[in-house]
């Protein structure tokens, strides 16, 4: 009778110590990333990051194969298909092209596929039961907050009533945010004008950006996102409000934007990564939403000789500013 119940002391200090400090990762895990455009780098930094946090080191208990991104889309597929021969455990895809192309070329094997961000996963395909993941893909989408961003603009540049949006036409994602900003224009007093983009459009060709414009706004879609010092040179040199959904390209310029930190997201991702990196069904791993964020850089309103409401800078989540010089300094 001693006899058992030592045994079972012990069962239970076991399972207490498993619950205490939870199994490391398992070895030998092969990561393959699909990423689409430079736009998105962020936010595989972020994710990596966050597997490092996790217990996934590379050169350790984890292989990387990554080529870098692929620039245009159609060379996705060829991409996707060269990861595949390294017999991955995951695949990281980002934005949407990539996700769809994983989701599309892994549905035979099963192999499961992470994405983010994702702007509209059901609108664009990649899942069709966002709480319970029907195949083998799952991640992190953006909220349907377009719409939002756009009063956010108006509330940063009050003048604003003309807004300009190159956008995509091949992507399901720059269409998401279109549908989202003509159902809220109205309301706002907007007026939209819309142009397709494509990898040979110079968005400082003369004409491009429409002459009445007030303002420019980036859709959340890669390609047009990946032009983004672009934009920032035509807007500034023209006086123009440019609106982004990422708080990076805030910072390398553009005035305001509504919407997600890339590294956030990437480690938010990455949680997900680790569960599925130790066996958690797909189905049991729901398709999660980003945080957002409102952004301002003052720097660029002072540029473009814009005054920023105090009321919308007390609300702001992040203000780029530049701080002044200490005495002595030049």
């Amino acid at each position: 009778m001693k006899r058992i119940i030592l045994l079972l002391l012990l069962a239970f200090s076991g399972l207490a110590a498993w619950l205490i400090s939870p199994p490391r990762p398992p070895a030998d895990r092969v990561v393959a990333v699909l990423q689409y455009t430079d736009n998105n780098l962020s936010t595989l930094e972020g994710f990596l990051e966050g597997l490092r946090q996790s217990g996934y080191v590379e050169g350790e208990n984890l292989t990387l194969v990554f080529e870098g991104p692929v620039q245009r889309k159609e060379d996705l597929i060829p991409a996707m298909q060269q990861l595949l021969r390294h017999r991955p455990d995951l695949i990281f895809a980002s934005p949407t092209p990539a996700a769809k192309i994983a989701a599309d070329l892994t549905r035979e094997s099963g192999i499961p596929v992470l994405f983010a961000p994702v702007n509209d996963p059901v609108a664009s395909g990649v899942v069709l039961d966002q709480r319970r993941p029907e195949a083998n893909i799952t991640g992190v989408r953006l909220p349907p907050s377009e719409g939002r961003r756009l009063q956010s603009l108006q509330e940063v540049a009050p003048h604003v009533h003309t807004v300009f949006v190159p956008y995509n036409p091949e992507d399901s994602s720059a269409r998401a945010s279109l549908n989202q900003l003509f159902t809220v224009a109205p309301d706002l007093d907007v007026t939209l004008l819309t142009k397709p983009f494509s990898v040979q459009t110079d968005p400082a060709e003369p004409g491009y950006v429409p002459a009445e414009a007030d303002a420019v706004f980036l859709p959340r879609e890669g390609l047009v996102m990946s032009r983004i010092d672009d934009f920032v040179e035509v807007c500034n040199a023209r006086g123009l409000a440019l609106s982004t959904p990422r708080y990076e390209q805030v910072m390398l310029g553009a005035l305001t934007g509504l919407g997600f930190m890339g590294r956030e997201v990437g480690q938010q991702a990455a949680r997900m990564g680790r569960l599925l990196l130790i066996g958690t069904p797909v189905a049991g791993i729901p398709v999660e939403t980003a945080r957002e964020y409102l952004f301002v850089n003052m720097d660029t309103a002072e540029r473009i000789g814009l005054t920023v409401p105090e009321t919308v800078l007390r609300r702001a989540s992040r203000i780029i500013r530049t701080p002044p010089p200490r005495e002595g300094e030049p």
